[in-house]
């Protein structure tokens, strides 16, 4: 028999390490920490496209 360990979810912001059946997920999907309120979601300024048009040539 083997075991099988819970996916948790790991605080970049603060640390906090949580089940990840027991951490919060706003109206997009996006996980929130339960403690701190640090959204992981896409940051655009990030991107290698941003402050780009899709239609600029390189």
């Amino acid at each position: 028999m083997s075991t099988e360990n819970a996916a948790t979810f790991d605080c970049p912001e603060c640390d906090v390490s949580a089940p990840s059946t027991s951490v919060p997920y706003d109206s997009l999907g996006y996980v929130l920490c339960p403690v701190c309120g640090y959204a992981a979601s896409p940051n655009a300024e990030g991107s290698p496209s941003a402050g780009r048009s899709p239609s600029a040539g390189d």
